[in-house]
């Protein structure tokens, strides 16, 4: 197996699952989604053989409504690939949750959280906070009304969405059921910030709930990031070397600063968060150490989704998740340098463990690109009837 070259070759690997089917305020219980989110037993059990089901299929009758839901956002904006608007999605379900904070619930004063606000508060959207976010705003802003549903709902299910069709992208638990967003504009300033120091980025994650552990494996998703306004000299450059994968080069190349930096750019608190002394542990843990990270990334999500809902009364309905992109030990034993080399036994059983799945549902199927030079297995166009392709080496020009 030949090495992987750098990040922007890992476009062809992202492109292997396409979308084939035409088709407030409450009082958060944070004992519940803290229960949820530390439930290890459904995380690691997600992406185990899942079953890729339809509307027809619904595991919960409640849930039937969301797979049209799905299928627009996998195939209409997300053209079924790892894609500036999948990656847009992860971050604006964190920026439409992080307006949440427990000191303001405890006063009784007006709180934010994941309520769908972002989609109805043209104001909010326009924060320099929120900039590079008003593309995938103006995509998910007609969806809770054509669906009937909340805007909440469609901004966190389009998060998860987004972050399982990135290869490698763990599934995350996913609830339905979120109330509509107050009248009333979510708190200003609350975002954490890239230049502040780590202690008081401690601070603020932990008013949102999140641990220092937690706070870590969030960070992860820069992994598939650009970085477009923090430094005009480094605009559009990455975040780490494999962009188009959920991997965890990020936390290395960032801890030693290995990554090109013609290509890559390292955050300042990234940067702050490898080598403080109160976050220094937490993510050297995840430093090659892909399934740490993504069970640990699933449950931080998880808690996400729910700041600021009353989770009585909601729904889970993870089972539209498409199943999990297998990555193997893609790029995991690199030195951090995004030159590792592929696992192919392991990525090719992922890939058909993934055909045989999707064997006569018109959702997703993966693809041969011949344009990548090779891919490791492919299905036809019919996912009712799979084409063989041989099994071949993975290698970036």
């Amino acid at each position: 197996m030949r090495a992987l070259a750098r990040s922007h070759d890992l476009q062809c690997l992202s492109g292997q699952y396409e979308s084939r089917r035409s088709a407030l305020q409450h009082e958060p219980p944070v004992s519940v989604f803290q229960k949820l989110a530390q439930d290890t037993k459904s995380h690691h059990d997600l992406n185990v053989n899942p079953i890729v089901r339809t509307a027809a299929t619904a595991r919960n009758p409640a849930c039937a409504r969301w797979y049209p839901i799905r299928d627009h956002i996998l195939q209409t904006l997300f053209s079924g690939r790892c894609t500036p608007l999948a990656r847009a999605a992860v971050r604006l379900a964190f920026h439409d949750a992080a307006t949440f904070s427990l000191a303001r619930q405890a006063a009784g004063q007006p709180n934010g959280g994941a309520d769908g606000s972002m989609l109805t508060d043209p104001a909010e959207v326009q924060r320099a906070d929120n900039n590079g976010l008003q593309g995938i705003v103006a995509a998910l802003a007609p969806l809770p009304a054509r669906y009937n549903v909340s805007a909440g709902d469609i901004v966190q299910v389009a998060g998860t969405l987004a972050v399982i069709v990135c290869p490698g992208g763990p599934r995350v638990r996913t609830f339905v059921g979120r109330a509509p967003p107050p009248t009333i504009p979510a708190p200003d300033g609350l975002l954490p910030s890239t230049h502040a120091a780590v202690p008081v980025l401690l601070a603020r994650f932990a008013d949102m709930g999140f641990s220092v552990r937690d706070t870590m494996a969030l960070m992860g998703a820069h992994s598939t990031a650009l970085q477009q306004f923090v430094a005009a000299a480094d605009a559009n450059k990455t975040l780490d070397s494999t962009p188009d994968i959920w991997d965890v080069h990020f936390y290395e190349q960032t801890l030693n600063g290995t990554a090109d930096p013609a290509r890559v750019a390292s955050l300042p608190s990234d940067v702050a968060f490898a080598g403080h002394e109160s976050t220094k542990r937490a993510w050297a843990r995840y430093v090659r150490d892909q399934d740490d990270w993504d069970e640990d990334y699933a449950r931080a999500h998880l808690k996400m989704s729910l700041l600021g809902q009353e989770t009585r009364g909601m729904v889970e309905c993870t089972e539209v998740l498409p199943p999990k992109i297998e990555l193997g030990s893609l790029g995991q034993d690199d030195g951090g340098e995004g030159q590792g080399e592929v696992d192919e036994g392991r990525l090719e059983l992922g890939m058909g463990d993934v055909e045989d799945r999707l064997a006569g549902v018109p959702v997703l199927v993966v693809v041969h690109r011949p344009e990548c030079g090779a891919l490791v297995r492919g299905v036809g166009a019919s996912l009712g009837s799979q084409a063989e392709l041989a099994p071949q080496r993975y290698r970036h020009h």
